[in-house]
């Protein structure tokens, strides 16, 4: 942080002092001058730290009890603990109307409401040298004969297949009975009263011509405290992926972190919003981001638990049943936003960390991304104006290559009137021999046109070529699917969803399902 300040100083400073001069001197011909170059100079600044923010290889959590070395840093960190208490105390007056389970994630989140009880260092080379596409790419050569893809469709096993899914977010599920003690991933199949919904559940997305579900992995709905996770009962992840196998359907793992806007906090759990200290997703203001390596670290600490559950069920994982399921793994979404100017506001490390973290812990598929917008992020002016002008400074050496993922994927909010173009995606995406990816098919469960327009949509996403789609909001949108404990049946619902709460198909899913078997 204090190179990129010091950065930032030596080429704005100078020009700002300059063009305060100038404007005192009123020469208006220099002045002008001397604006577009500070203009020019904060551009190029701003697309330097978009590309590399600073991010090391290395983060280092230690407890701050553990790191304080001196009397004075440990009167200081001691000063910062007394909130915690503070808060723990007003809490207790109020512990007795928060009843339930969800009571009990409101009360834990107000106990780690501030509280500063760890230390993250970080050190090594910068990580924008170190993780590269190259770095992170899946294994081909020594995976393809399981599972591969071109520019036209995936492989699996050697039997071409286009991925169409529909998402399946089992924490909106209600819960019909009381759960299991155990905290284990791999419970019994009987000890879990929501599996046989489940099951029910993707039969039929299968009978409705989807080969594919996207599953996106609620973190806030498994931890309801900092290092407190609980995958038993209807949060056994193990059992959901075991049962996918069973059935005979692939998997789009979302990982996440972040998952959605269609759910409070984007999926973060409660106890780490409440933390004043952490910018979630690195955002300091609107409109800039600040590496934070706080943030980071509470990032892995949640790859930490969801990606052993996955491990054993990738597509090129042989098991007990078989083949694994998990084709591939989505890492965040909806990433890569930009200013009104055009100025990209994601940085690239965020996804190079994520996709680091998941080879690390050896994910071994296919890695994906949803972070760009057909068609904004690819015809619009904006991205083709500084698209000539990010080129010339990485000729110059100015900023980095730009990350990218296996696959980079896009939300497409109506791809029937705004049809995709293959060469502008792979000319963004440099995917030249990827398959396009549309992992949110917003248009298709977007209310204007209900049934029809549900069909038109997967007709089209299939004429243009898309390989991968997957229909978001495929669920009614609950009250409780908000939540991070649905505990009962929801009393408002999403009139263009294809799926009620108690698994029952609506038109909108028929109509999926004749466009489906079509294409089949």
């Amino acid at each position: 942080m204090a190179g990129m300040l010091l950065e930032s100083g030596l080429v704005l400073v100078p020009l700002g002092l300059a063009a305060l001069y100038m404007i005192v001197t009123s020469n208006k011909l220099l002045t002008a001058f001397i604006l577009v170059g500070l203009v020019v100079g904060a551009s190029v600044m701003r697309l330097r730290y978009h590309y590399s923010s600073g991010a090391r290889i290395d983060i280092i959590v230690r407890s701050s009890t553990d790191s304080g070395k001196s009397t004075a840093g440990g009167a200081s960190r001691s000063k910062k603990s007394q909130p915690r208490k503070s808060i723990k105390d007003k809490s207790a007056s109020a512990e007795d109307s928060d009843t339930g389970e969800f009571g009990e994630i409101v009360r834990d989140a107000r106990e780690h409401c501030d509280a500063d009880d760890e230390v993250v260092e970080r050190s090594g080379a910068l990580l924008s040298d170190v993780v590269t596409p190259e770095s992170t790419r899946y294994d081909a050569e020594l995976y393809g004969s399981m599972f591969n893809f071109d520019h036209r469709c995936f492989y699996v096993n050697g039997r071409p297949v286009w991925i169409a899914a529909a998402d399946f977010d089992y924490w909106r599920i209600p819960v019909v009975s009381s759960e299991p003690a155990s905290k284990s991933g791999g419970g019994k199949a009987s000890n879990n009263p929501v599996r046989s919904l489940w099951r029910r559940m993707l039969l039929q997305y299968k009978a409705a011509g989807f080969t594919t579900v996207r599953i996106r992995f609620h973190w806030g709905f498994h931890s309801s405290a900092k290092g407190k996770y609980d995958f038993s009962g209807s949060r056994n992840v193990n059992d959901l992926l075991a049962l996918c196998e069973e059935v005979g359907i692939l998997v789009i793992a979302c990982i996440g972190p972040y998952i959605g806007n269609d759910v409070q906090g984007g999926g973060y759990p409660f106890w780490l919003v409440q933390r004043d200290h952490i910018r979630l997703r690195h955002l300091w203001s609107s409109g800039l981001k600040i590496w934070d390596d706080r943030f980071a670290a509470a990032q892995g600490e949640w790859y930490d638990q969801i990606i052993p559950m996955l491990v054993g069920h990738e597509v090129v994982t042989k098991n007990t049943r078989g083949h694994g399921c998990i084709a591939l793994v989505q890492l965040e979404n909806h990433l890569a936003s930009r200013t009104a100017s055009g100025l990209p506001l994601a940085l690239h490390d965020e996804t190079r960390l994520l996709a680091r973290m998941a080879r690390e812990r050896i994910i071994r598929v296919p890695l994906a991304t949803n972070n760009l917008c057909w068609p904004t992020d690819f015809t619009s002016l904006a991205s083709q104006m500084w698209a000539p002008v990010e080129k010339k400074l990485r000729g110059y050496k100015l900023i980095n290559e730009p990350y990218s993922a296996d696959i980079s994927g896009f939300y497409a909010l109506d791809i029937d009137s705004s049809p995709a173009d293959i060469d502008a995606v792979a000319r963004v995406t440099k995917g030249d021999n990827t398959p396009m990816a549309a992992l949110e098919l917003s248009g298709a469960a977007s209310a204007d046109g209900g049934q029809e327009n549900a069909g038109n949509q997967i007709e089209s996403a299939l004429s243009q070529g898309l390989s991968v789609f997957a229909v978001p909001n495929f669920f009614k949108l609950a009250d409780w699917g908000n939540l991070a404990s649905p505990v009962q049946t929801a009393t408002a619902s999403y009139p263009a969803a294809a799926t009620a709460e108690d698994g029952s198909f609506s038109d909108v899913s028929r109509a999926s399902r004749i466009a489906l078997h079509i294409a089949r």
